[in-house]
């Protein structure tokens, strides 16, 4: 386990490890009204990211609603696709969306060194007390967590804690979502595997367990709430969406913590709407579309935002949970994979 520092330090450790020190930052001195009538001549900013989909549709009304004549669009998929496809229209020499936002904290120093990343501080930082990359290119907009879903229905034993997930009474009972697929699973993986000092035999385990592998972490809540499996390792965030709202889930919170992982957001250097997308960013860092965040079980990133109800304040939280050593899952992360797809092969 972890104190808070490596999660309230997590993107400018990462930046600071890859020489991302950059000075004169691009500071956001455009007012939202300046910013406003320049994107109404651009008409959209896009969005690649694997915020789930409920959350982009809330935060698409109010943005349409508060910018008329500026559409707020998105390629929304699980962290691993999106970097695929960014990685793709990079190859073929242009790159068609306007702000990245995914689970995978590793990814952005990469894309900062390429110079894929815009560095643009906004006044919005001031109330995001950590996770910023000193050079201005990437700064974090909310915190996951990661916890065990139990079907209530399905089992009344619960586990009390990870390592409890690999034990012979749970054979074919646990689900979780694909490393490869999934970036905040590949980050799970690593905090179980390194920070919580279970290695990769506790996966080994879970396989000879009958471990069933999905796609994706949404995937995963499905099949706990279905009762297709009565365990799974999920976000806290599919235990409030709507269609979870009368389902038999109980999350457990794990004696050794939840597992925390700060999930960065950054505006491409050659956005094709580089108007709207500003204006995009903006809105996604302010208070209000932060406060869609807290609503639907997610630690927003600023400081004036409350916790999701329900859930304990940040502060309580961090001083028992598992947060992955950035430093480690930066000169590691193709490694996790490489091990994941060797075990599971997907």
């Amino acid at each position: 386990m972890r104190t808070g520092s490596r999660l309230l330090g997590v993107a400018v450790s990462i930046g600071v490890a890859c020489g991302l020190l950059a000075a004169g930052a691009a500071q956001a001195d455009e007012s939202m009204d300046v910013l406003y009538a320049k994107a109404k001549s651009e008409g959209k900013a896009v969005m690649y990211t694997s915020v789930p989909t409920f959350i982009l549709d809330e935060w698409r009304s109010l943005f349409e609603a508060e910018y008329p004549g500026v559409k707020l669009e998105y390629f929304r998929s699980g962290t691993g696709k999106v970097l695929a496809r960014i990685n793709a229209e990079k190859t073929a020499g242009q790159l068609h969306g306007d702000i990245v936002w995914v689970a995978d904290a590793t990814a952005y120093p990469d894309f900062a060194k390429q110079g894929l990343l815009a560095s643009y501080k906004t006044p919005e930082w001031e109330h995001i007390p950590f996770g910023k990359d000193p050079g201005g290119h990437y700064v974090t907009g909310r915190i996951l967590a990661g916890v065990i879903f139990a079907n209530t229905k399905e089992t009344q034993d619960f586990p009390a804690s990870w390592a409890d997930l690999a034990d012979a009474k749970y054979k074919g009972k646990v689900a979780m979502a694909s490393a490869i697929v999934s970036g905040s699973t590949t980050v799970m993986v690593s905090g179980l595997v390194h920070d919580a000092g279970l290695g990769w035999p506790y996966f080994q385990k879970l396989k000879d367990n009958g471990v069933l592998i999905l796609q994706d972490v949404p995937d995963v809540a499905r099949s706990v709430a279905s009762g297709e499996r009565p365990l799974g390792i999920t976000l806290t965030l599919y235990k409030y969406q709507a269609e979870y709202k009368d389902s038999p889930i109980k999350m457990v919170f794990p004696k050794e913590g939840p597992i925390l992982m700060a999930s960065p957001m950054g505006l491409f250097a050659k956005a094709e709407h580089p108007n709207a997308g500003r204006l995009l960013y903006r809105f996604l860092l302010s208070q209000k579309a932060q406060e869609v965040l807290s609503k639907h079980g997610i630690y927003p990133a600023r400081d004036d935002v409350a916790a999701p109800s329900g859930l304990p304040p940040l502060a309580e939280v961090k001083k028992n949970a598992i947060i992955p050593d950035s430093d480690w899952m930066v000169a590691n992360w193709n490694d996790v994979k490489s091990q994941w797809r060797a075990m599971f092969g997907h």
